[in-house]
């Protein structure tokens, strides 16, 4: 069976094997009898699409030779017909007719009014497109003699019908806001299509973005009026004035569920295995949650939920009440109706500082796949990104101990396929629309049940009334009675009337049990007296460490122990439950932190100092290391002025440090908040050795978010201090930042106040990494006189200093400016230099940079195997060292190198991979270079729509960031891509070609 693909580069296949011919007339003979399938192609038509109206003498022959050869691949499906030849094709074996035959069953689904199918439909049909029609097919001579142009034009006008008719569907459906995209890039394509923007303009409104539909309306009419004289049709008109006057009927309900995007997050822990009491409960929420998109019919309902409102449940009730284990309990029974993920977040509204809600975002949409560069700053633009990135997705969040509806409102999806479910202290009683569930204690047979799980059911029935006397002692909540369950199986020789008696003795106590808050409080205060005076001391100290999760060897840091002799004394607190044991980390409960806290209260203070100092000292030690060990770069490391823990053996470093990128990211939250906890106790020396080291490991894996927020947690508390050395080094490692996101004059702003600061400190080494990051600021804003000044001013005081690596890194900002200045030669020389010394001291980081800086010189001198050599080198380095963005870049370089050898497809496969790297680590001006090289390259292959696209991408970008020499450069190469495509032949464009790219561009820039 053979098969035939003319949706995209021409395709065919016969027996399994492909069989698509090379030579450009045979592919064109192919692409005449596939236009013409089941149908003769007469011969003189083959001739002129061939040979224009100038055949040659043995034209005839040419193409009997080259259907001779086409039947040897393709057999008896190519037949002599009087006047000309026939291909026959079976139905299903062209995929122009599969897309045809899916597109009418997708209609005729839609009429029936079976929608989600129709939809689904539409998507098999459109995926069939692998570009435009007959992409790579080029005629010699006259491609409309044989019908080309209306055979492309034809299946073009289909493609965009059933598109357009897709759109409509989803609309029916309620999934305007995963529209929009298609139908942006519909309006763009085709700008004077009124049905499209109308389109675009009723999705817009349903989403409540009315500005930006009213604003798609005024632009089709400046393009509609300049382009053709003509004002918009009436339809468009009418929808012009519904949206203004905010039409009702405009209105439908919200989005149904869509299929998946990405892939499937699942965040819920564990469902624990002494669930007792409340399965009823459980099942009922989970039913709850698993109605999305219609009202609730459950007449117990307390807040009916409006039919396009995602449904809010909100379990309250007091500390330690088993609010979160009931959260974990529904989210496991409702999660096979979330087929997109559970999401899990800890808001930390029951003890401490509540987690920040645009930190809250930050976490949610990393674990939504977005990039940490395409995340915003503000909480209403994270807010934003978060409802789009959830929108036709069907997804569980559990927001667990949240501390307000404050907190919570931006962290609530606008889509009613999802669900949401809260566990707080309090009703939160104005969350609107919300389910609320109170939870409190337990009946006295659901805490004897949670008993027998903890000691079996012979002690309970053996003991049973003094196991009824430490439920009843415990106020039958919870946390408590888990808390006393734990201690009596930890010793079965005790009598469960001990611990009644112990119980008993507290008549504080037991007016505090009955109470909520101090029922906790009671119980925890029972396990702590317990402990052997070092375990309390152990716990005193983690209260005052106060960090919800801790690294494994934290007991030997706060306590100055031997490793295995402190994580003996972690487990017996485990044991106590009063820490949760993970993989290489420890988590306290907010409440028994709280608890701890309180506990250490009495402490001295030069004790606890004395303890967090080392605490910090064993990060401080483990992240030089770390550091170290990532393969140098422009380092933000500093001398070491913060007290290190002595303690570590190189055995146990090497153990956690193996993978040191591993390391950093399994224990990424765990440093940023002990750099936090210093800065707030007042360690301001640690805490900005920390912060400035952490810097570079931040930047490394794009986590910018935290990068920032370590950085001014470190420079508060050197405010506060008075510390001009550490402010020197955080004011520098901001710069950096900055310039990592290319906002140069606040990079410079800092760089100006850092060298300030070293001036006066008279740190020299300070001063020449400040001089150099600001020479690579003024480089980059084209100010080539500032850069060689301050890299000069760098190289000298290398120099007087003896620090070969940091002489490497100026060499790198020298050469690199002498080559944006255009001084090729002094380029090479420092770019040489610079590399020598980096292999020399096993810089892995510099090695990469210097090698693809030093390659585009060389490619500039036509030396184009050394370079190609090089940017390699520098590829396998970036991916060793898992450096994202360097890896984008050496791609696009690699990409610009193919491109400019004519190695076009080997450069469309380079700069794909770029755009797509730079994308993802949201580097826009590396993807905005990457796309117009893309869009070149795809001219240079002749593939017109292809690099129209890339370049219309680029364009969008441009206008964005400002980059003028980038924008000129890509609307030339627009006109070409249009006259092109017009003409189907490259070439410069002419004066309309150059006006109707202007007129896109002018579109999209409105946009």
């Amino acid at each position: 069976m053979a098969s035939y693909g003319i949706l995209g580069p021409l395709e065919a296949t016969a027996a399994g094997r492909r069989v698509t011919p090379r030579s450009p007339k045979q592919r064109a003979v192919l692409a005449a009898l596939l236009v013409h399938a089941n149908r003769v192609t007469p011969i003189d038509l083959l001739l002129a699409a061939l040979w224009h109206d100038d055949p040659p003498d043995t034209a005839v022959g040419q193409v009997q030779t080259l259907v001779w050869r086409l039947r040897g691949v393709l057999g008896e499906a190519i037949t002599t017909r009087p006047g000309g030849y026939q291909l026959s094709v079976n139905p299903g074996e062209l995929d122009a007719d599969v897309f045809a035959t899916t597109a009418a069953e997708s209609a005729e689904l839609a009429r029936a009014g079976r929608l989600v199918e129709a939809s689904d439909r539409y998507d098999d049909a459109l995926a069939l497109w692998r570009g435009p029609v007959l992409a790579d097919v080029r005629f010699p001579g006259d491609p409309g003699a044989v019908g080309f142009h209306a055979a492309v034009a034809e299946l073009t006008e289909q493609r965009l019908a059933v598109e357009r008719d897709r759109v409509d569907v989803a609309l029916a459906l309620g999934r305007h806001v995963g529209s929009i995209p298609r139908l942006h890039r519909m309006v763009r394509d085709e700008p004077l299509r009124e049905e499209l923007r109308e389109r675009l303009m009723l999705a817009l409104h349903r989403a409540g973005r009315r500005a930006e539909a009213l604003a798609v309306y005024r632009q089709g009419r400046q393009t509609m009026v300049g382009e053709l004289g003509l004002e918009p049709g009436e339809n468009l008109r009418r929808l012009h004035r519904r949206i203004l006057d905010d039409d009702p009927g405009l209105h439908v309900p919200g989005p149904a569920p869509a299929r998946p995007v990405a892939a499937p997050v699942a965040q819920l822990p564990m469902d624990v295995a002494d669930f007792v009491g409340r399965d009823d409960l459980a099942a009922a929420l989970a039913r709850r949650l698993a109605t999305t998109g219609t009202p609730p019919s459950d007449p117990d309902a307390r807040v009916a939920r409006p039919p396009a409102a995602p449904p809010i449940v909100v379990v309250s009730g007091v500390a330690g009440s088993g609010k979160t284990t009931l959260a974990v309990r529904v989210g496991h029974l409702a999660r096979t109706h979330f087929p997109d993920g559970q999401l899990f977040l800890d808001l930390r509204g029951g003890g401490g500082e509540p987690l920040d809600p645009a930190a809250a975002l930050g976490r949610v949409l990393a674990s939504l796949g977005e990039e940490p560069r395409a995340v915003p700053v503000g909480l209403d633009d994270r807010a934003a990104l978060f409802r789009a990135r959830t929108a036709g997705r069907r997804l569980l969040i559990v927001l667990d101990n949240a501390a307000g509806e404050t907190q919570l409102r931006p962290l609530l999806p606008a889509e009613p396929g999802c669900a949401v479910l809260v566990t707080a202290r309090r009703r939160l009683t104005a969350l609107p629309g919300a389910y609320h569930v109170d939870v409190g204690v337990f009946s006295g047979e659901q805490a004897l049940d949670l008993l027998r799980h903890a000691i079996g059911d012979q002690r309970v029935a053996a003991e049973h009334v003094d196991c009824v006397r430490v439920a009843e002692r415990c106020g039958h909540l919870p946390l408590a009675i888990r808390i006393a369950g734990a201690r009596l199986a930890a010793r079965p020789h005790w009598p469960a009337g001990r611990l009644a008696d112990q119980l008993a003795d507290e008549r504080a106590r037991l007016d505090v049990l009955r109470t909520g808050d101090l029922a906790v409080r009671s119980s925890l205060a029972l396990s702590h007296q317990e402990l052997d005076p070092v375990e309390r001391r152990l716990l005193r100290l983690l209260g005052a460490l106060d960090l919800p999760r801790v690294p494994e060897w934290t007991a030997a840091a706060l306590l100055d122990l031997p490793l295995p002799q402190a994580q003996e004394l972690m487990e017996r607190l485990a044991e106590a439950r009063l820490v949760d044991a993970e993989p290489n980390a420890y988590r306290l409960h907010d409440l028994i932190r709280a608890y701890a806290r309180e506990l250490s209260a009495g402490d001295p203070a030069d004790e606890v100092d004395a303890a967090l100092g080392r605490f910090v000292g064993g990060w401080l030690t483990l992240a030089d290391e770390a550091y170290r060990r990532t393969g140098g770069g422009f380092r933000r490391g500093t001398p070491g002025t913060g007290p290190r823990w002595s303690r570590w053996t190189t055995a146990g470093r090497d153990a956690l440090l193996a993978d040191p990128v591993a390391w950093f990211e399994s224990c990424r939250g765990m440093l940023a908040g002990t750099v936090r906890r210093a800065a707030a106790a007042g360690l301001h020396e640690p805490a900005w050795n920390l912060a400035n080291t952490l810097g570079r490991l931040f930047e490394l894996r794009e986590h910018l978010d935290d990068w920032r927020g370590t950085t001014d947690a470190a420079l508060a508390a050197c405010v506060a201090a008075g510390n001009d050395t550490g402010l020197a080094w955080l004011r520098r490692s901001l710069g950096e930042l900055h310039l990592n996101l290319d906002r140069l004059d606040d990079a410079l702003a800092c760089f100006d106040a850092a060298l300030a600061g070293f001036d006066r400190l008279g740190e020299r080494r300070g001063q020449a990494l400040v001089l150099r990051a600001a020479g690579t600021a003024h480089r980059l804003g084209h100010r080539d006189a500032e850069a060689m000044t301050a890299l000069g001013r760098a190289e000298a005081i290398t120099i007087e200093l003896g620090d070969r690596r940091g002489r490497a890194q100026v060499l790198f900002g020298l050469g690199a400016a002498h080559r944006t200045a255009g001084r090729p030669g002094p380029a090479e020389a420092a770019f040489r230099q610079a590399l020598g010394i980096f292999r020399q001291l096993d810089d892995r980081f510099g090695e990469a940079y210097a090698s693809t800086s030093l390659a585009l010189v060389l490619a500039g001198h036509g030396a184009d195997a050394d370079a190609l050599r090089l940017l390699r080198r520098a590829l396998a380095l970036c991916r060793e060292l898992g450096y994202r963005r360097g890896a984008a870049i050496c791609r696009g370089h690699l990409g610009d190198l193919y491109l400019r050898r004519g190695e076009y497809e080997r450069a469309v496969v380079e700069l794909t991979r770029a755009v797509d790297g730079s994308r993802r680590v949201g580097d826009r001006i590396g993807e905005l270079i990457a796309l117009r090289r893309l869009g070149e390259a795809y001219l240079a292959l002749g593939r017109w729509e292809a690099a129209r696209s890339a370049l219309v991408s680029c364009l969008a970008l441009g206008s964005e960031h400002g980059d003028g020499r980038e924008w000129k450069r890509a609307l030339s190469l627009l006109g070409e891509a249009r006259a092109g495509s017009a003409a189907g032949r490259s070439g410069p464009a002419g004066a309309d070609d150059a006006v109707a790219a202007a007129v896109t561009v002018s579109e999209m820039r409105a946009g």
